[in-house]
């Protein structure tokens, strides 16, 4: 009995169900009436892929026609909930609240900020701050890729600005630093040179067109930072210091969030007083390796300083009573953790808070040596 050819035991060259091409035209559907015919069909595949087409045209332009400004009521006055930036205006104004078509609206004001209303922002270099306004949460202005400084009106009861960085008072003293914006050091190098700091926002419009070419250097100088190659000229000289930022005296709190993601930042002065670092307050500071955590210091949030990989000593303080999870994870330069306390002593520690080392295949815990006195240096 011959064999069937698909029994043979012999490898096929082809697909038998399509030994010729499929039909790919389309037939009238016999049984299926009118909706069955071949001209039917084609003319609703053609609605359909139109009305489709039609439909996300729709969404991107109703996208790119977003009004700037959402505000909610609130208690004493509006809140910015939502703010859409644009590449034409880099400068955000918190204050007055702003009409469809730009102007401010007459007796309103904006006293308080959603969380991550200007959050993932690339296009604003400044904000500025009015003197009514009197919630800011730690979340607002999170991750603006281009935000140079934030600059807040002297009335404000409330918050202040030091160099472009923003902090919360209480009777008159910064107490809490809120941001360091991601390109501040943009702007200290700016001052250095000579620009004089924006007040209105006129002003921080000009200095930001002034700032463009620098911006553009600043990139360069990045790479060059990663490399530990960079030349010594006046703007580099200027930008240099500009990697450094010495937090104010009687700042107790860092917040959450506020120096996340300042590839940037080398060294950071942080004073005796300071008690609590909040959840990601240094969170992938890639660059950041001088790191002296002060005495005062009693609590340290989760992901605190993690993915700071070029931090190369880490000292508890003695005060310290909580560390929370993946604290110091990913600082892949540290080599152990000099605790103050003695072991039986320790502070309440968060899941994989430590740094941790590869061995050939497989990553460890840096050890945590007891009793430790402070280095010199650290």
């Amino acid at each position: 009995m011959a064999m069937d050819e698909t029994n043979s035991g012999e490898p096929l060259l082809y697909d038998p169900l399509f030994e010729t091409p499929p039909d790919t035209v389309i037939h009238d559907t016999p049984g299926r009436g009118f909706f069955g015919k071949a001209a039917v069909k084609k003319t609703i595949f053609v609605l359909v892929l139109l009305l489709f087409v039609g439909v996300s045209i729709f969404l991107s332009f109703n996208s790119l026609a977003k009004a700037r400004f959402h505000y909610e009521e609130t208690d004493g006055g509006m809140m910015l909930s939502e703010f859409n930036a644009n590449k034409v205006d880099p400068v955000l104004e918190i204050g007055p609240v702003f009409t469809e078509d730009g102007s401010p609206a007459a007796d309103e004001k904006v006293v308080a900020v959603r969380p991550f209303a200007v959050c993932c922002n690339e296009n604003t270099s400044f904000i500025l701050i009015g003197k009514d306004v009197a919630d800011i949460p730690e979340t607002a202005f999170y991750s603006c890729a281009a935000l140079q400084a934030v600059i807040v009106d002297p009335e404000n009861p409330h918050y202040c600005s030091d160099n472009g960085v923003l902090y919360q008072r209480t009777n008159g003293q910064a107490t809490k630093l809120l941001l360091y914006p991601l390109c501040n050091d943009l702007y200290r190098t700016m001052l250095a040179l000579g620009e004089q700091p924006p007040v209105t926002a006129e002003d921080a419009a000009a200095f930001a067109e002034r700032a463009e070419t620098l911006s553009k250097q600043r990139e360069d100088w990045l790479e060059a930072l990663k490399k530990e190659e960079l030349p010594a000229d006046a703007e580099q000289a200027a930008w240099r210091k500009a990697l450094h930022y010495e937090i104010l005296p009687g700042v107790t709190e860092v917040g959450a969030m506020a120096f996340a993601e300042c590839e940037a930042l080398t060294d950071v002065a942080i004073p005796e007083g300071v008690r609590v670092f909040k959840s990601m307050a240094f969170f992938k500071c890639v660059n950041l390796s001088g790191l002296r955590l002060p005495d005062s210091t009693q609590e340290i949030g989760s992901d605190a300083f993690s993915y700071c990989e070029k931090v190369p000593y880490l000292y508890i303080p003695a005060a310290v009573k909580t560390i929370g999870h993946h604290a110091f994870f990913g600082c892949g330069g540290v080599k152990e953790i000099n605790m103050a306390c003695a072991e039986k002593a320790a502070p309440q520690l968060g899941q994989d808070w430590l740094p941790q080392q590869k061995r050939g295949l497989f990553s460890h815990d840096v050890p945590v040596v007891y009793n430790a006195e402070r280095r010199a240096d650290g």
